[in-house]
């Protein structure tokens, strides 16, 4: 199966009432496939060849992404920090776009609690834990 490579759409990762992550043109369910590790020594975590793709019509697209394990360090209503730790044990602040509900957000900076946070496209899609 071939894959083009394209940019992420930036309505991909909307929020609607009830899911994140529709499809652009059908605006079916999408499914995120983490695929190969790709090698990046300026990346303080281990990026994924991922594929991005639609369960009910033909839209596939191929990007990158990782996982961060960390706690929400501040937010607003475009960014979000994740204070985390790099490779070496020292501390990292990352900042990325989000599509997660900033009440989780807001909940999760309040408890401190430290979640493995899904990231696409350098783009927070998924709180996983």
């Amino acid at each position: 199966m071939t894959y083009k490579k394209t940019t992420v759409a930036e309505d991909i990762w909307a929020q609607t009432t009830s899911r994140n992550m529709t499809c652009p043109q059908c605006k079916g369910f999408l499914t995120i496939v983490q695929v190969e590790p790709i090698y990046d020594p300026n990346n303080a975590y281990t990026p994924y060849r991922t594929i991005v793709e639609c369960s009910t019509c033909s839209f596939r697209m191929v990007t990158e992404s990782f996982t961060i394990l960390g706690g929400i360090k501040d937010f607003n209503a475009e960014y979000v920090e994740i204070g985390s730790w790099g490779p070496s044990g020292s501390r990292v602040l990352s900042r990325f776009r989000y599509s997660i509900s900033s009440n989780l957000l807001t909940k999760l900076k309040k408890s401190q609690e430290l979640v493995e946070f899904l990231i696409v496209n350098n783009h927070v899609v998924q709180v996983i834990g």
